[in-house]
């Protein structure tokens, strides 16, 4: 019986040598726990030409050092380390990981299995939760809908180690050779599953089906923590550590021997950027489209993604047409057979920079900040999308998506923006367009449903809200959506923008009643009267005094801030 990421061999003979090694070494120090590491681990269990051993001891003062023995042909170097240092190396990363990493991979334990087993899974358990903490600081919106495989997180964990230390590459590479391969995820997920399965317990992931999900509680609990940069001062320390470490020339063996190992194998494989060789862990990290799973890594194209929808290969009139989009390009793709045509809207979704970007910071200076990075506006368009969407919200449905090319996918909503209908109030004092009233009264009852929900639109100029046929609101352009946003914001937008469809002269009669009817409705579907008034103070009203009249502006300010009163 074995635990952890232990392989059993049949090489007892020179584990007993080793062990007499060990025990030399220890002297009067109690032997803690004791392990043969690295690739030969998975390609040589019989060890012949030469054996790395991690030796953990107590009250070692000198904290770590290495030891070259022979025996025989075979050249062994141990790695001892004091049980204290070894164990801060586990829980804090205290040596940069050089020691606490050897049980991160297939090992041979020989001496007390079980406490390398428990800080084998102890150290997973850290490198998980640094991965989840990682994933949802760089991915907020999207990371409420990640579908992970639990491989990720071991080619992660490899990914990030032989960045910050590219000598361990080699390691990782020759225990991923396809001869050894399965054998090595097979050992290695042990760990992983157990690490995996005691945060299920601890409520910070959930298991759906096959995949891993983050729970909505640690979620929240890593976007409320305030101070987010040690995160990357880890991973400095962790390469300054191994780097200052790898130094010393008898440490330095075993990457050397790795790396000649890799070399006789892979002499055709280029090594400026070994991390580049190893598997791609955004693979295992998946969202649902109507299409099936899309990998995070996934680089469709416009092109590609019409042969993914008719992959029988008839024959289809295909055609693209870019149409507006300032800050994005946004295409319509026409797919017809027959007298049938479908629309679809493909949105890229690019870095906003130079000219295009200033004024759209200068205007909001102080008041409302944008997400600016193509890949944080096309996450949020997704999972707000999804989220609103089961929340029984009409939005348009998202048919693919590929975050490598920044581009999502959508249905076509045939209809008229809403700016039709508030100019007719306008015009007419709201004399003449009754259905217009209704539908601003049942925006301002959506857009408190969302608030309730904790969801802000960002971007909720009238433009963005499609009235079809059947006079359904569709809220589209989700790009600046976002969870516990500024609510008050979605009001100012909304009112101040509607304004500015007013003459500079005209009566401000049409205004005010799309500004009583859209609170009329949000205080209906539950908003709160305070987020009202703060829509209504100084802070709002000069960033949509560029272009909407003053009087305006202040009729609106007036209402908002005096609701109810």
């Amino acid at each position: 019986m074995w635990l952890g990421t232990r392989i059993q061999t049949s090489c007892e003979e020179l584990e007993e040598k080793v062990s007499d090694i060990c025990r030399r070494i220890a002297g009067t120090r109690e032997i803690v726990a004791a392990c043969f590491y690295g690739s030969q681990i998975c390609r040589d269990t019989n060890h012949k030409d030469h054996a790395n051993i991690l030796l953990v001891l107590k009250d070692f003062r000198l904290r770590l050092k290495s030891y070259q023995k022979s025996l025989g042909e075979t050249s062994i170097l141990v790695l001892v380390v004091d049980k204290r240092a070894f164990e801060r190396d586990v829980e804090q990363g205290w040596l940069g990981e050089f020691v606490a990493d050897k049980i991160t991979i297939p090992y041979q334990s020989f001496e007390n299995n079980e406490y390398l087993w428990q800080k084998e899974v102890k150290m997973k358990k850290r490198i998980i939760q640094e991965l989840l903490k990682n994933m949802v600081l760089e991915y907020p919106e999207l990371s409420h809908e990640f579908l992970i495989k639990a491989e990720y997180f071991m080619y992660k964990a490899m990914k990030q180690r032989a960045r910050l230390f590219p000598p361990i590459a080699y390691s990782y590479l020759n225990m991923l050779d396809n001869a050894v391969k399965t054998k090595t995820i097979e050992s290695t997920m042990k760990g992983y599953l157990r690490a995996l399965k005691e945060l299920a317990e601890e409520d910070q992931i959930t298991f759906s089906n096959k995949y891993i999900k983050i729970t909505p509680n640690f979620i929240k609990t890593i976007k409320t923590q305030k101070l987010r940069i040690p995160t990357f001062l880890k991973s400095l320390q962790k390469a300054a550590l191994a780097n200052l470490l790898s130094v010393f020339p008898k440490m330095t063996v075993p990457f050397t021997r790795e790396e000649e190992i890799f070399r006789k194998t892979h002499q055709e494989v280029e090594v400026d950027d070994l991390s580049a060789q190893l598997e791609e862990p955004e693979k295992y990290l998946l969202i649902s489209t109507p299409l099936g799973l899309v990998a995070l890594s996934d680089e469709t194209t416009i092109e590609e993604f019409v042969r993914k929808t008719v992959p029988d290969g008839r024959a289809l009139d295909v055609t693209v047409e870019k149409t507006g989009g300032v800050l994005n390009d946004v295409y319509y793709l026409r797919l017809r057979k027959g007298g049938e045509e479908q629309r679809i809207v493909v949105k890229k979704f690019k870095d906003w920079h130079g000219f295009k970007w200033f004024p759209l910071a200068l205007w909001a200076m102080g008041t409302k900040a944008f997400a600016v990075l193509g890949q944080s506006r096309l996450e949020r368009e997704y999972s707000i999308n999804q989220f609103l969407s089961k929340k029984g919200f009409l939005v348009p449905k998202i048919l693919y998506v590929s975050p490598g090319e920044g581009l999502i996918f959508e249905e076509y909503i045939k209809g008229e923006t809403l700016v039709h209908d508030i100019k007719r109030i306008i015009s007419s004092n709201s004399r003449q367009a009754p259905e217009g009233i209704a539908l601003v009264k049942e925006v301002g009852k959506k857009i408190a449903e969302a608030h309730r929900l904790g969801i802000t639109f960002g971007d909720c100029k009238p433009e963005n809200i499609l009235v079809t046929d059947e006079k359904g609101l569709y809220f589209v352009d989700l790009e600046q959506a976002s969870r516990d946003g500024n609510q008050a914001w979605d009001i100012a937008e909304f009112l101040y923008y509607s304004g500015h469809y007013a003459f500079p002269f005209s009566s401000t009669k049409g205004v005010e009643f799309i500004v009583r009817k859209f609170i009329e409705g949000y205080l209906e579907g539950g908003g709160k009267e305070e987020t009202v008034r703060d829509a209504g103070s100084p802070k709002y009203t000069k960033v949509f005094s560029i272009f909407t009249p003053p009087h305006i502006i202040l009729a609106i300010s007036n209402l908002c801030r005096n609701v109810r009163d």
